[in-house]
């Protein structure tokens, strides 16, 4: 096995809106706090070839993905062996447009994927032959939040609140939810050259606030981190849907950071050199609605946030007029194709959405595999996948971000069908291997 490690500067230049934070802000880049990066593993075993790229962005869109596929093609790579994700920082530029949370700057857009494709080029200049790769892991600890059950704190961090000494991590969609307070990640050491270090966590990158400054947030201070411990370090951000810091502010960040980085000091699990990957193609139900469907729930909407002159209520407003224009489009069903690879044998799993946590268990328990690193944002961002549970509640993820990525709704359970698909499709993988 050889493995090769590069990464590529894609800060953007002041000016640029910075997404998410709230409505219709535009909260535009005033200062670099962290600069951003994209960051690729390119791994070879024999005649197969894997490349993973993280990039420090909240996420992607198609256009961009399709052009870095067709720029690593050279490097024999195919598309359905890249695995390219976003940390989903909301101290960077927008590559797709999100109604109400962000406008992509077109210069930026326009050369970002040449950029993206420049760390996979220096990776595939850094192949060296693998000496050993192990296997690390770690509980995430920490923290010490203060209990908000009151209705100032859920008005802050949504509908569920952090319940005291509740961890670096919280679930913000369902109230004591799930949340996966584990550190998985892997060491691959070279022949005469660095160790590359794969690390994931799994939270929203939002600890540095509503900042009108360009930053990687958590993740880019767990590459730093990892870097002034010898490594050459890629982070991928997990199943942050349903995550939010307990506690958002720099210290925090830092100190989460470390508890992640933490991780290789832990105990080393050898590991065979092996490499397998594929997509697992899935057809995602959407809920097809009728013009009075719509209608009703944009009015909804619309009340709910006091009026149509309200700027909160501009997405709802603008999704409607968007979902008459494409009606016929409008089918119900999509492939999507989240991806696996297997490294040494370990799963490491990524779908196109901010996961919900409990698609990640439904994975683990599954393919019988709790060491599995299971991701999101991967390739164009399509929103959230709630769970049933958050779909019942009517909670933001169900209804009202949908309007910002102009989708539709998903069906309730397709957060946990996909997980169940996922699941059978690695254990048919690694049945095979």
């Amino acid at each position: 096995m050889r493995a090769g490690f590069g990464k590529y500067e894609i800060t953007p230049p002041m000016g640029v809106e910075l997404a998410g934070y709230g409505y219709y802000l535009q909260r535009r880049a005033q200062r670099v706090l962290d600069p951003l990066f994209a960051r690729a593993v390119l791994l070879e075993d024999g005649e197969k070839k894997a490349l993973i790229i993280a990039c420090d962005l909240l996420g992607l869109s198609r256009e961009v993905c399709d052009d870095v596929f067709a720029r690593v093609k050279p490097l024999g790579v195919e598309a359905d062996d890249v695995m390219l994700l976003s940390v989903h920082t909301h101290t960077a530029p927008v590559v797709k447009d999100h109604e109400g949370c962000g406008v992509p700057d077109p210069d930026y857009v326009a050369g970002v994927a040449e950029k993206i494709t420049r760390a996979a080029l220096n990776a595939a200049e850094d192949m060296h032959e693998v000496e050993s790769l192990s296997f690390v892991t770690r509980p995430l600890g920490g923290g010490q939040a203060p209990a908000r059950g009151d209705a100032a704190g859920q008005a802050k961090h949504g509908f569920a609140t952090p319940p005291a000494n509740t961890g670096f991590t919280y679930n913000r969609a369902i109230q004591d939810g799930p949340v996966d307070r584990t550190v998985r990640g892997f060491i691959i050491r070279r022949v005469g050259a660095k160790p590359i270090a794969l690390s994931n966590a799994a939270c929203h990158a939002v600890f540095n606030t509503a900042i009108p400054e360009v930053s990687a947030d958590f993740p880019g201070q767990v590459n730093r981190l990892a870097e002034e411990e010898g490594y050459l370090s890629i982070f991928l951000n997990g199943t942050c849907g349903d995550i939010d810091p307990a506690e958002k502010s720099r210290v925090q960040r830092d100190a989460f950071a470390r508890a992640i980085v933490a991780v290789f000091g832990a105990e080393e699990k050898p590991l065979p050199l092996t490499l397998a990957s594929r997509p697992i193609p899935f057809e995602l139900r959407t809920v097809v609605m009728s013009r009075e469907e719509r209608h009703e729930a944009v009015q909804a909407t619309v009340a709910a946030h006091g009026g149509p002159e309200e700027l909160a209520s501009r997405p709802a407003l603008v999704w409607e007029r968007d979902m008459l224009a494409r009606e016929a489009e409008l089918t119900g069903r999509e492939i999507v194709k989240p991806r696996c690879l297997l490294l040494g044998g370990v799963p490491v799993a990524s779908m196109p959405f901010e996961g919900y946590t409990r698609i990640g268990q439904i994975i683990r328990e599954i393919a019988g595999r709790p060491d599995a690193l299971v991701l999101g944002c991967q390739e164009e961002m399509l929103g959230y996948l709630p769970t049933r549970d958050d779909i019942q509640q009517g909670g933001y993820a169900a209804l009202e971000s949908t309007f910002l990525y102009r989708r539709l709704p998903v069906e309730a359970g397709e957060a946990e069908r996909l997980g169940e698909v996922m699941g059978h499709g690695i254990k048919d993988m690694l049945s095979e291997a």
